[in-house]
């Protein structure tokens, strides 16, 4: 029998989070988030001796990307304020551009 199981650290203890989409789901043990899995016992058990040797690995990776994306949000964010700045304009431009267009 196939139970409901965090591809992560093997764990039974999930919960779906939002029940509009069916691949968002929670791992209470290790704080996973995303897609689960149907897996036997034998799988189970190689999901939790995986997870318990290369645990500390697992968690640094997932801090490396979340920083990462973090960092990459920022200079996302600064592009876009430079964007904006760039499309301001000058109370004298922006008439100069309205009587071009005969506004």
């Amino acid at each position: 029998m196939t139970k409901h199981v965090c591809p992560r650290c093997g764990s039974t203890n999930v919960e779906w989070i939002i029940p509009q989409n069916w691949s968002k789901w929670e791992c209470r043990d290790c704080s996973y988030t995303g897609p689960i899995i149907d897996a036997d016992d034998d799988l189970i058990a190689e999901i939790k001796a995986d997870w318990e040797e290369n645990k500390e690995k697992y968690i640094e990776e997932e801090y490396a990307r979340a920083e990462q994306m973090a960092s990459g949000e920022d200079e996302r964010l600064d592009e876009e304020m430079e964007i904006a700045e760039e499309d301001e304009l000058s109370d004298e431009e922006l008439d100069k551009k309205l009587e071009e267009l005969d506004l």
